[in-house]
């Protein structure tokens, strides 16, 4: 059945390049209006994987989707697209994530370096297996402030913030990717940095509304 060109206009609040998952968000959600609008008929999942193959294409992202369309703190067990990757969850209360951005880092310039992705594999590997031993938020706050060093990928302000929110006795570490860092607790080592975001963890992955 041949369809009209569909234009889609999607709003966002939050920073752009800076490791919030922007473009797989609005990948996914316009994914989930086109399947409801045209009545489609397609399962979460394989709607979702529709964004996921729109993420890899296009060099903005590879995992996600997936983490989006499920909602929580996610684990990725094995890669793939929803439905075809493996993933679990950290069980976590609601709690207040603290975010502050210097600006943006070209998620494709580094998705097509492979030395870099040579280096990300790596850690990410050791970083997982770590955490399916103690899978807790407090565990995977430490282990993604060691993967944000080994990779390199963290600027020498982002370090700084994150080794100034551990003075106040919070955790932090890098968005990834972006030159920023989110934190749970120490939001006053933040606030000298530029603008404060606070968000939670989303109970729930993507819905209609």
């Amino acid at each position: 059945l041949a369809r009209s060109p569909v234009r889609v206009k999607t709003d966002m609040n939050m920073p752009f390049g800076s490791g919030f998952g922007a473009s797989g968000a609005g990948a996914l959600g316009c994914a989930y209006a086109l399947n409801h609008h045209f009545d489609l008929g397609l399962t979460a999942d394989q709607t979702a994987s529709v964004a996921h193959a729109a993420e890899v294409v296009n060099r903005t992202g590879l995992g996600d989707v997936i983490a989006q369309n499920t909602g929580g703190l996610v684990i990725r067990l094995e890669p793939g697209a929803p439905g075809i990757g493996r993933i679990d969850r950290i069980p976590v209360a609601p709690q207040p994530v603290h975010c502050v951005v210097r600006g943006p880092i070209s998620t494709r310039e580094v998705l097509s370096d492979q030395s870099i992705m040579s280096s990300i594999n790596e850690a990410g590997r050791a970083a997982l297996k770590d955490l399916l031993k103690k899978p807790t938020l407090e565990e995977f706050m430490r282990l993604s402030r060691r993967f944000t060093v080994e990779t390199g990928l963290a600027s020498s302000w982002a370090l700084d913030m994150i080794e100034a929110v551990e003075a106040e006795g919070g955790r932090a570490s890098m968005i990834m990717l972006g030159d920023a860092v989110y934190a749970f607790g120490g939001i006053e080592a933040l606030q000298g940095s530029g603008q404060v975001y606070t968000t939670f963890i989303s109970q729930r992955g993507a819905n209609l509304d």
